[in-house]
């Protein structure tokens, strides 16, 4: 983190929510507003990270509801994370359903 105070903000993205959450409780201590952005799939395999790779090598959950998604999204809010969102898999319904829990 060598230009940290350049930057206006800190986000963890496209990572699963669990793994998310872990790199919130790092950052929180930044001292710069931060938040997530967590995406839907089981996990990032092997042949995604190959050059070429597209979503289509991912598999998406079935259990990250958009009630289990704000559930998560409640736990970052609650480490001071700011900027919530969802990343790949996590659609317009999540999103609503942060939106009515954290305004």
């Amino acid at each position: 983190m060598d230009h940290i105070d350049d930057a206006d903000a800190l986000l963890v993205n496209c990572a699963t929510p669990e793994a998310v959450t872990m790199a919130v409780d790092v950052i929180k201590g930044c001292d710069k507003p931060f938040g997530a952005y967590a995406n839907g799939f089981t996990e990032i395999t092997q042949s995604f990270v190959q050059v070429g790779a597209t979503v289509k090598e991912l598999s998406a959950r079935t259990d990250l509801t958009p009630d289990a998604y704000a559930d998560f999204a409640e736990d970052w809010a609650k480490m001071g994370a700011t900027i919530i969102g969802g990343c790949c898999e996590v659609g317009p319904a999540h999103i609503a359903e942060i939106a009515r829990r954290l305004t």
